[in-house]
């Protein structure tokens, strides 16, 4: 999981520090001593989990979360319990006072790993039917139905609906890895098409919608494997 910390205290920064490096598997990714230093990080979408102090200079915790996108797991720390009440508003996974003990912080690592789960569950149900895309700060809703296929154009791929182009930042390789869908099948180094948009195959192409893809040698027999053909 990729974690970071947003804590202004010295000693209370460094305690998390060390108590997050006894779990194998978080991935530590940035620590922060105040909330706007992390909104960059946090705004490129891949942060699973955030230890985030309540009271800070500027900004406080609970501001942060009211201006974020998306939220990944939070555990909210303070020193001061009259915020619990406040925090659990925000379906957060735990609520450490300060100064946090081992025996405490594992209790919360428990938590963390159940709901993780639980997450993990409700993605891959969601991963076999739809994928959300970011586009000007906002997250579009994609059913894999409307999409005809991704092109790899450098570093960036284009996702090609029914209606519309969307281009995002990103690899054709790990669109692959991470749809859940068979009917998506890669044909060439530059593509992904989905099966069910496929109007005809001839020779080395395929006509998706109005657009001709080239079928590489080597995806050609696994293209043919995966058709119902007469």
């Amino acid at each position: 999981m990729k974690c970071i910390i947003i804590e202004d205290e010295v000693m209370a920064r460094k305690s998390l520090e060390h108590l997050c490096a006894k779990v194998d598997t978080f991935e530590m990714v940035g620590v922060f001593e105040d909330a706007n230093q992390a909104v960059e990080t946090v705004d490129k979408g891949d942060i699973d989990l955030m230890f985030l102090d309540i009271e800070l200079p500027g900004m406080s915790g609970i501001e942060f979360l009211e201006q974020l996108p998306y939220l990944p797991q939070v555990v909210f720390t303070t020193s001061n319990t009259d915020y619990a009440f406040e925090a659990y508003q925000y379906d957060v996974t735990d609520f450490l006072k300060k100064p946090i003990t081992l025996q405490r912080f594992l209790k919360a690592v428990e938590k963390i790993e159940l709901r993780e789960k639980e997450l993990k569950a409700i993605a891959y149900a969601s991963a076999t039917h739809e994928i959300y895309i970011k586009s000007d700060g906002r997250f579009i809703r994609l059913p894999f139905e409307n999409i005809l296929y991704f092109e790899n154009t450098g570093d960036y791929v284009k996702v090609v609906t029914n209606k519309e182009t969307h281009v995002i930042h990103g690899s054709l390789k790990s669109i692959d890895h991470r749809i859940k869908n068979p009917r998506f099948l890669k044909i060439h180094r530059s593509y992904i098409v989905n099966m069910d948009k496929i109007k005809d195959i001839e020779d080395n192409t395929l006509v998706v919608g109005s657009k001709v893809i080239p079928i590489s040698r080597a995806h050609k027999p696994i293209l043919m494997r995966s058709i119902n053909l007469l």
